[in-house]
Formats: C-alpha cells, sequence, structure tokens
C-alpha cells in the first residue's frame, strides 16, 4: 500500500484521487484568464496538500499540471515583467500570485520527495531523479519571477535551492537525465536545471530589459550541461556556491573553501559562447546559431558579449573606486521637470521657448537655478531625496524607503549629488526592490555636461513652423565629441534639426545613434550652421 505522506494520514478523501479526475478537472475548470488559473490552480495544489492521494497517482497528477501551470505563469507573468517600479497594486497582485502557485507546487513535489529519500516509498524511490528535478525547477522559476519583477530573492529561496541540489548529489541523481515531459524526448538533469539559474544570476538580471532576460534564460538552459560543479578548479579562484548557505554565486578563492563549496567549471561554456560571438561578428544567422527565431542582430552579439564576461571572466575592477558618501542626493524623473531642474529654466514650444517669471530670475541670481517648488506646471520641479548607498566619478547606487515617482530601466534622470551645484543626466541602469520595499537603483553618469537646449525639425520658409521639444547638448569629453539627447523616437540619422541653445539658433545633423534608453535617444550630430 502506498503512502501518501511521511505519517501523514490524509483525515478526508482528496479532490482528486487519480489521473483520470484530474483530467476531468482541468476540463472543467476557468483556465482562461490567467489570473483566474493561477488562483484555480494554487487553490487545488492547496487542497491536494491537505487530503493527498496515493504517492503514485499524485505524482502522476502533478505532471499533469505542470503545461497548464506553465502556461498559466507565463501569462500572468506578462503584467508585472519588465515594469517600472515600484509596481502597480494590480502587477504587483499578480506577482504574488505567481509566487503562491511556484511555492505550493514545488512544496508538493518537495513532500513526494521526502516520502521516497526518507520513507523510500516504493512507488517512488525510482523517481528520485524526477522529484529532485521538479523540485529544483519550482524553485528555479519562483527565483526567475523576482528577477522578472526586479524583487530581491530572500536568502531562504536559495537555501531552498541549493539543499535540494545537495540532496540531489547525496542520492547520486545531480547528473542524471529525466524527461522534461513524460512523454517528451528532450531531458534535463537535476545539476542542470540547478545551473540554469545559477548562470541567470551571474548574468546580473536586474540589469537586463525583459526581453534580454527571457533571451538569457533560453541560452542559460541551452548551455548549462556545458558547465560543471566541483570541489576545486585548475584556476585558484572562481565563481562557487556554498550549498549549506542561503547566498547566490560569488567569487571565492579556492584556499576559503569548504566542504560544502562548490565551484563553477565554465572552461567549455566559454569556447561555445565565444565562438558564437565570432560567427554573429562574421554576419552569422542568431536563429542558425541556435539561438532562437525572435533574436536579431546586433542585440544578440551584445548580448553575448555581456554574458560572457559575466560568466566566465573575474569581476572587473571598478575604474573609479566608490565611496560611501554622507547626506542624500536629489532625483528629478520626467524630461519636462529634468529640463527645468538641468537649465533652471520653464521651457515654451513656440519660437519664444524661454520664459523666465521675476521669481525665477531672482532664483536663478542667488541660488543658479529655480528652487523646487514642488509645482507641476512648467514653472517648478519637484526633487526628491534619495539615500546616496554610495558612488564614483560616475556612477550611483542609491535606495528609496516608501513611495515616490516610478522608475524605468534605462530612463533618464537627473542627479544631484550632496554638495554638488548642479544636476548630473544620468540613465538608470538597474533597479530592484528590497525585502523591506525599498527601491534601490543604479544610475550612470551620460558622458559630458548637460545644456538645456529646444530642437525642432529643419523646416522652410513656406511650411508653419514645427513646435520644439526639450533636448540637452552634452559637452565633449576627453577623447570625444558632443552629443544631443532627443525624446524617444525623435532622433533619426541624417535628420536635421534647429536648435536653440541660449538664444543662438543653430542648424545640426544628427548622425549616429550612440544610445537608446525606455524615454530618451542620445546621438552624434554635426554642425550645419
Amino acid at each position: 500500500m502506498s503512502t501518501s505522506s511521511p505519517g501523514i494520514v490524509p483525515a478526508q478523501a482528496p479532490v482528486i484521487a487519480d489521473l483520470k479526475g484530474c483530467d476531468a478537472w482541468l476540463a472543467q475548470a476557468s483556465l482562461a484568464d490567467p489570473r483566474q488559473a493561477c488562483h484555480e490552480l494554487t487553490t487545488l495544489l492547496e487542497e491536494l496538500e491537505d487530503a493527498p492521494p496515493p504517492d503514485h497517482h499524485f505524482l502522476d497528477i502533478l505532471e499533469r499540471l505542470r503545461e497548464p501551470i506553465s502556461v498559466a505563469q507565463v501569462e500572468h507573468s506578462k503584467k508585472f515583467s519588465g515594469r517600472p517600479l515600484p509596481l502597480r497594486d494590480f502587477e504587483a497582485g499578480a506577482f504574488d500570485q505567481v509566487f503562491d502557485l511556484w511555492t505550493t507546487y514545488g512544496r508538493a513535489y518537495r513532500r513526494l520527495l521526502r516520502a521516497a529519500v526518507e520513507e523510500r516509498a516504493p512507488g517512488l524511490v525510482a523517481d528520485t531523479a524526477l522529484l529532485c528535478e521538479r523540485a529544483i525547477k519550482c524553485t528555479a522559476e519562483l527565483i526567475t519571477a523576482h528577477y522578472r519583477s526586479r524583487r530581491e530573492v530572500d536568502s531562504e529561496v536559495w537555501q531552498s535551492l541549493h539543499g535540494l541540489y545537495q540532496l540531489a548529489e547525496a542520492e547520486g541523481v545531480a547528473k542524471r537525465q529525466v524527461a522534461a515531459h513524460r512523454r517528451s524526448e528532450r531531458t534535463a538533469s537535476p545539476a542542470q536545471v540547478y545551473l540554469r539559474i545559477l548562470l541567470m544570476e551571474l548574468a546580473h538580471p536586474y540589469s537586463l530589459s525583459a526581453r534580454d532576460l527571457q533571451w538569457t534564460r533560453r541560452w542559460a538552459g541551452l548551455w548549462a550541461h556545458k558547465v560543471s560543479l566541483g570541489l576545486s578548479l585548475s584556476q585558484p579562484q572562481g565563481y562557487a556556491v556554498d550549498l549549506e548557505g542561503g547566498a547566490p554565486p560569488t567569487w571565492t578563492q579556492l584556499a576559503s573553501a569548504t566542504a560544502t563549496t562548490r565551484f563553477l567549471d565554465t572552461t567549455e561554456l566559454r569556447r561555445s559562447v565565444k565562438a558564437r560571438i565570432r560567427k554573429l561578428e562574421s554576419g552569422g544567422d542568431p536563429e542558425s546559431l541556435g539561438l532562437g527565431k525572435d533574436v536579431i542582430q546586433p542585440d544578440a552579439a551584445r548580448l553575448l558579449t555581456q554574458l560572457y564576461r559575466a560568466w566566465v571572466d573575474a569581476p572587473v575592477a571598478r575604474q573609479f573606486t566608490r565611496r560611501l558618501v554622507p547626506g542624500r542626493t536629489e532625483l528629478v524623473a520626467g524630461l519636462d521637470s529634468i529640463h527645468v531642474a538641468v537649465g533652471g529654466r520653464a521651457f515654451k514650444s513656440a519660437a519664444r521657448h524661454w520664459d523666465y517669471s521675476r521669481r525665477d530670475a531672482e532664483q536663478i541670481a542667488i541660488y543658479g537655478s529655480v528652487s523646487e517648488s514642488g509645482q507641476d506646471g512648467p514653472a517648478g520641479f519637484s526633487a526628491e531625496k534619495w539615500e546616496t548607498l554610495d558612488e564614483s566619478a560616475n556612477g550611483f547606487r542609491l535606495r528609496r524607503k516608501g513611495p515616490g515617482e516610478r522608475l524605468s530601466h534605462h530612463q533618464l534622470v537627473a542627479l544631484k549629488p550632496h554638495g554638488a551645484r548642479s544636476f548630473i543626466l544620468s540613465e538608470v541602469r538597474w533597479l530592484s526592490v528590497a525585502l523591506d520595499g525599498s527601491l534601490t537603483i543604479g544610475a550612470l553618469a551620460l558622458p559630458g555636461l548637460a545644456d538645456p537646449v529646444a530642437a525642432r525639425p529643419a523646416w522652410s520658409a513656406s511650411d508653419t513652423p514645427p513646435s520644439y521639444v526639450q533636448a540637452f547638448l552634452l559637452s565633449a569629453m576627453p577623447g570625444g565629441s558632443p552629443s544631443l539627447v532627443l525624446p524617444p523616437g525623435y532622433f533619426q540619422p541624417g535628420r536635421e534639426l534647429e536648435m536653440r541653445a541660449n538664444e543662438t539658433l543653430k542648424r545640426v545633423r544628427l548622425g549616429a545613434l550612440l544610445q537608446r534608453g525606455s524615454d530618451f535617444d542620445r546621438g552624434a550630430f554635426e554642425l550645419l550652421t
């Protein structure tokens, strides 16, 4: 007779007793709407947890639910993947539902895994490798949901992941291949699923766009078998995990390793990725290289180069040393507000676009800029106060506790560090929400000092003059050239613009696109007149 779980006898009949009952339930369930699907599937798993069927039937049911659970969470995750932070209530609610679904699903597989390992349940021992792979995958998918929503992963989740892999090692099934589905020819081992999420963590997921994260996830799954885990390395240091710890992989000295330290040997991965980068740079097609039908150039080569450095190279030493800085940094978001903050001038879209009130003129004469009045109109701006965690010559790590402006990946912001006289035009390079709800961002200053200007397409005297848009002229850095920051979609190589700066009218022609953000474009230009 098969047991349901170690030492637990169900007090009531299970809501689903076998695979036939599961099929009947799926036929009646409302799974078309992702929100409803996540709710119903989580509720079913909780009911099965309270009154489980016999083990072998329980495993069949969990396997049958894999596809609908995968579809539901993929669709529901679209509501929070890559969204500005902090998430809106309905976006955060979607994350919570996906979190609950993977947590409950993983708990069901771990229940059966305990029965196989601790009780040596006859109907489950032969499936120990499968149960390890499935339990690890559920935890890995839970971590992936955190990456998609840019949320910090709790140390307990990492500890659970490492513990499952350690169990797979102890049972001798870590490298045993199991079918992706009961009737699938694709296989994966517990080690490969474990390594995929480790590679995703090393890829700096909070700095990736939603599309780049999806590509990274796919490639990490394809190439996880090219990485091995071991007690030592041929090098004196490398990335490693502590199987009894609660931390993601970190750069570790071989001399400091313990019995539970596992190093990632990426020698084979290095060769594979490097070969693909070379082929892409030589004009190779991403699909023919196995990267996916949706992968395009030059983004594929850019991301692969970035992953190569993250996966196989030692962490790069910072060009400028970061330092702890007392005080707070002022942050302004939104092109309108940034334009006022940087220049202390109100923007007008007509030809006479600079307009000062008497109060503005007094503020500029005394303080060098318009004060942060908190007004919504063009005459003022509101600057948020962020805690400065550290900063370097061109980078900032800031934290905000409490509500505030929603920020996006690659968004333009203006920063004014404590003691600075002016705002610095910067780009949000990564952002994440901590366990306490605080928002942390990493920002990189754009090259050059920013001057607010107005720009519009060149026009002939017979046409109606187009309206001006806010723009910024960035001064040339040593060894470089000046550049223009324009609203998104406004930049077109070869396009001629009329630019006003300090009441001086200039005509320019746009050159190459240098940088594309979520709400701005930065490009080269040449002066015509």
